[in-house]
């Protein structure tokens, strides 16, 4: 096989602030639309109505250096194709602990093993859903996890997913995530379309 043969790959790298003029509309399409639309199996828009994040945000957190963005590429068409944001865990909001169900009962102190400037949120989780099914968000997750170990010294790896997406839940499990039972009420239930809209909270040692 001819290098100009050679079937495309997916290659993911650290944003930078210059990335918005090149890419920041295609990045703020590519979120909405995995979130906010039907167009992929990862969408959410049953169940959150408004847009993931704003145009003026993309260009905010491309220049974040302190929670940084890693973006997926087509290797042939030099397309942005994914993303992913890793939070420090210290600077991530608190939603405090899950109470919506009387017969729900979790020791939250047992989540706490790991002190939060030792744990990395998974945030901004996107894949263009007309490049699913190519190993992209994988490829992403298992970047952002050696970047959160070898670069920002973290032990753990912490992913919030909403607990009608099963589906979801799943593939994060494959990718090595565990769920121990831990729930977090969703902090915006002023623009969820169902009741009892919360977080599963699924973890990582690193």
């Amino acid at each position: 096989m001819t290098p100009e043969t050679q079937p495309p790959t997916v290659i993911v790298r650290l944003a930078r602030p210059e990335d918005d003029a090149l890419y920041g509309d295609d990045i703020y399409r590519i979120v909405n639309t995995a979130y906010r639309s039907n167009a992929g199996w990862t969408h959410e828009s049953h169940l959150i109505a408004k847009d993931r994040i704003s145009r003026p945000d993309v260009k905010q957190v491309l220049a974040d250096a302190i929670n940084p963005v890693l973006l997926a590429f087509d290797s042939v068409t030099n397309n942005v194709i994914g993303t992913l944001q890793l939070d420090p865990a210290e600077h991530y909001p608190d939603f405090g602990h899950y109470t919506a169900s009387p017969t729900y009962t979790f020791d939250y102190t047992t989540s706490e093993t790991v002190p939060r400037t030792e744990q990395i949120m998974l945030g901004l989780i996107s894949v263009d859903p007309t490049q699913q099914s190519r190993g992209t968000g994988r490829k992403l997750v298992e970047a952002g996890l050696k970047h959160a170990r070898e670069v920002m010294g973290r032990k753990q790896a912490v992913v919030y997913v909403l607990y009608q997406r099963t589906e979801l839940r799943e593939w994060y499990q494959r990718v090595g995530f565990v769920d121990y039972g831990e729930k977090r009420p969703y902090p915006d239930v002023g623009n969820t379309k169902q009741e009892d809209v919360h977080f599963n909270v699924l973890r990582l040692a690193l």
